[in-house]
């Protein structure tokens, strides 16, 4: 199926920022969230959601743009409050194994969070309907960001002589892999995350384990 192309001229120029109006803004996006959630995208509608929120359909325009550009603020949202738990360094300190520990508990417990997994599940559902713009601006904001940055950290490891990983942003993607694994999959089929016995912790460790022992430099 085709992609549609975003027409500039369908999203105005963003109203001038208050405390007052960026406080409507916020209120907007989690109730846009909460209805997408329970609806999914095709099954939102904007008057659904000016009906929770009150209000003219008008000022969501001003914000957003369009349904599509509602639906696209949130995910961004969601990329940024990710980023801001993860808390990569950037710096190589001297506690690498733990700080990998540290960043594959967090991202793992950010994957299976039901509302972030939701909205994942929602974006892979329309990726092929959304426009590609949209898509792309997702996906460099999100999963390719949090990739970035952990490679530069894996660089700087390598760097300071601790990592053996010449492609530092492919090492960054089989970690994100390795952690996000099989309790993802079945988080995404309705399935609870991790099979009894397994708990998210002994995953988190032994695809630390894993990693490592690829990648660490040894004297």
């Amino acid at each position: 199926m085709a992609k549609t192309k975003v027409n500039p001229k369908r999203v105005p120029p963003q109203p001038r920022r208050t405390e007052r109006g960026e406080l409507r803004r916020l209120a907007l996006l989690d109730i846009a969230r909460d209805v997408f959630l329970e609806r999914g995208y095709e099954g939102t509608s904007i008057e659904e959601i000016m009906r929770r929120v009150g209000g003219s359909k008008a000022s969501l325009y001003s914000y957003f743009g369009s349904k599509e550009g509602l639906f696209y603020e949130i995910l961004v949202a969601q990329t940024e409050a990710f980023m801001n738990e993860l808390q990569i360094p950037t710096v190589a300190d001297a506690t690498l194994e733990k700080t990998l520990r540290r960043i594959g508990t967090t991202f793992l417990k950010v994957m299976l969070d039901p509302r972030r997994s939701g909205l994942f599940r929602i974006m892979i559902a329309e990726a092929g309907r959304l426009p590609t713009e949209v898509v792309q601006r997702f996906y460099d904001k999100g999963p390719h960001r949090g990739r970035m940055a952990l490679g530069h950290y894996l660089e700087l490891q390598r760097l300071a002589g601790r990592l053996r990983c010449p492609d530092a942003a492919r090492a960054a993607t089989q970690f994100f892999d390795l952690i996000k694994g099989q309790p993802h999959s079945r988080t995404l089929l309705g399935l609870s995350a991790f099979p009894e016995g397994l708990t998210l912790e002994q995953h988190v460790d032994s695809a630390v384990n894993l990693f490592l022992h690829g990648y660490l430099q040894h004297s």
